[in-house]
This record gives structure tokens, sequence and C-alpha cells, in this order.
């Protein structure tokens, strides 16, 4: 029988918030976590919105 090993992992700090996300999208990120065995919904979530906000470009109106 295999050890079972707990590896010590960076805590990062969070904050409950609510939002609503449509439901085809939330389908789609859980699909994405899924089939690429990533570690969970949240992270991945909180990993596209970093690179979102990094490479974020506002559109300036033409007046």
């Amino acid at each position: 029988m295999p050890d079972f090993v707990i590896e010590a992992r960076k805590r990062k700090e969070y904050e409950q918030f609510t939002c609503r996300i449509e439901t085809d999208v939330l389908d789609k990120i859980r699909n994405i976590v899924a089939e690429n065995n990533l570690q969970s919904v949240n992270e991945f979530i909180n990993e596209c919105l970093r690179f979102a906000i990094e490479n974020l470009k506002i559109k300036e109106e033409n007046k």
C-alpha cells in the first residue's frame, strides 16, 4: 500500500464573494477543469481573472 503523503501548500488569502455566471459558461469551465485534471474550478477562475486583468486594454471611444 502506498504511503499517504500530505504536502504543504502555500496558503493564499481568500474572500468569499458571490456572483452570477451564465450556466453555459460555467458548464464550459467545469468541462475544462475536469478534462485537464485541474486543481479546482475556483483556482481556474482565479487564474483566468488574473490573466484578464493583467492583459486588460481599455478601448477609447471616439467622441
